[in-house]
């Protein structure tokens, strides 16, 4: 969704939403799941903690606000989504969901709209509910 087309929230708007998926992602970083099973790829299957697809999930966030030319994107992604040289989500949401939290609310809301998107796939296919 862009940003341009969609209502700009609040930052307590943010805030829940952050909350909420941080919340999902705490569930979700840990499930396991099958990757090749039964494929005709030849793979017998192989057993992934979601958790270790974090690094492609921010990078397809960045990707997106590098394609966009959303340097504000970039900036936040950098300065609240690294812990060292790898990305936490956890560590992002964090930063958006606390109660003295201080961020530019439309970067926070295109990353958030990302990432609601991408988790809330993970969750219906391999979340078990």
């Amino acid at each position: 969704m862009n940003v341009a087309h969609s209502q700009q929230r609040t930052h307590d708007e943010i805030e829940a939403a952050a909350q909420q998926l941080q919340d999902l992602w705490g569930r979700l970083a840990s499930t396991h799941t099958m990757i090749g099973g039964g494929c005709s790829c030849g793979v017998g299957g192989v057993a992934v903690v979601l958790g270790d697809f974090e690094q492609d999930i921010v990078d397809y966030v960045q990707a997106e606000a590098e394609r966009n030319r959303r340097t504000d994107v970039l900036a936040l992604l950098d300065s609240a989504a690294r812990e060292g040289e790898r990305w936490s989500i956890s560590r992002l949401l964090s930063r958006f969901a606390g109660r003295d939290a201080t961020f530019d609310a439309c970067p926070a809301q295109f990353i958030l709209e990302r990432l609601t998107g991408t988790l809330r796939s993970f969750d219906k296919l391999h979340g078990g509910r």
